[in-house]
């Protein structure tokens, strides 16, 4: 589970040759013209955002750039890549701006932003501004309540940044000691939640729906799966069945944990897969402790309102991913009833 990744690099360069400069760009570097919004959303930690200005500026801000270009590489591979194409003839100057860092935070985002700023001396800031007046050796820090396996767009990310005075390797290490205990601080009750999820198919298929689970729990970083094991869950009263249980060790609470299990149940279009029970100190966690008041409301219709939370959770080829994975197991499943049924006859 990730607490915090790197963002984008950011370059400005001065040049007399705005357009020639872009294009070098495009075809060396396969870089992308982009607005900032555009770019801030389809860039990773491994991209650079260039700023393209003319050379009348003593220090050059975004509102200055002619062109931006999006380069999904690090700064040094384009450094490297101009000096050994000779693109140097078009530049006057190079600056290098501020690091960026994306921080994920649970609980109460105020307390933990606060904290945050008070270990490192930060000052609020806008991305803008931010990077505006950041130098190379300063790092803006970022917040989003979001999974950061991947890129976010504009909305994912909270509306206060943090510029701080120092580089990121000393960031980056201060958050490797401190960032757990300051995402612990900012939960309810200071907690997390050691979580039980009992998983029961009576078709056998243990495996496929545990690497469903799996698949889940890795995208949405949901937190760190502590054991599992074979046990006897007591379905009905003096009978047992045999479930494979997995311990998770979360900040999610057992509701949020309950309704992404509930979605995991049934496919997209209403087939019932698998039984996911969930437990929290020895309590079942049950359909009336996530459901509506409104007990009108169908439990087929609960079920389709999680599977479109959880989708919006969920990158375009992650739902391509676990809708094939489940696919499999209709098909698997039906296979085996049609052979039972040939048996019988």
């Amino acid at each position: 589970m990730l607490l915090f990744r790197m963002g984008p690099r950011y370059l400005f360069i001065r040049t007399e040759d705005i357009e020639g400069t872009t294009k070098f760009l495009e075809k060396s570097l396969n870089g992308e013209v982009v607005d900032f919004q555009q770019g801030m959303g389809r860039a990773s930690e491994n991209s650079t955002l260039c700023f393209i200005t003319g050379i009348n500026y003593e220090k050059t801000y975004i509102e200055d750039a002619r062109k931006i270009v999006l380069i999904n590489d690090v700064a040094s591979v384009i450094l490297s890549t101009i000096i050994n194409n000779r693109g140097y003839n078009l530049l006057q100057k190079i600056d290098m701006g501020p690091t960026s860092m994306i921080m994920r935070i649970a609980g109460d985002e105020s307390k933990l932003i606060d904290r945050v700023k008070d270990i490192f001396d930060g000052k609020e800031v806008d991305w803008i501004d931010g990077i505006g007046m950041g130098e190379k050796d300063d790092t803006i820090l970022a917040f989003t309540k979001k999974s950061i396996n991947g890129p976010l767009v504009s909305s994912d990310i909270l509306d206060t940044k943090i510029l701080v005075p120092r580089p990121s390797i000393e960031v980056r290490g201060k958050l490797r000691l401190e960032g757990l205990r300051l995402m612990t601080q900012s939960l309810k009750d200071s907690q997390w939640y050691e979580l039980r999820i009992n998983i029961y198919d009576s078709m056998g298929e243990y495996q496929k729906h545990y690497d469903r689970l799996m698949f889940i729990l890795s995208k949405l970083e949901m937190g760190m799966v502590l054991g599992e094991s074979w046990t006897k869950d007591y379905a009905v009263l003096l009978y047992s069945v045999m479930t494979y249980q997995v311990r998770l060790f979360t900040f999610f609470t057992p509701q949020e944990v309950k309704r992404i299990l509930a979605a995991l149940e049934y496919t997209i279009d209403g087939k019932r897969l698998v039984d996911f029970d969930l437990y929290h100190k020895n309590k079942k966690i049950s359909w009336l402790d996530v459901s509506p008041a409104n007990r009108k409301v169908k439990k087929s219709d609960e079920v389709k309102a999680y599977r479109q939370s959880m989708y919006e959770k969920l990158t375009p080829e992650d739902i391509n991913t676990l809708e094939s994975m489940e696919e499999a197991i209709v098909s698997s499943h039906t296979k085996a009833t049609t052979h039972s049924g040939r048996k019988r006859r």
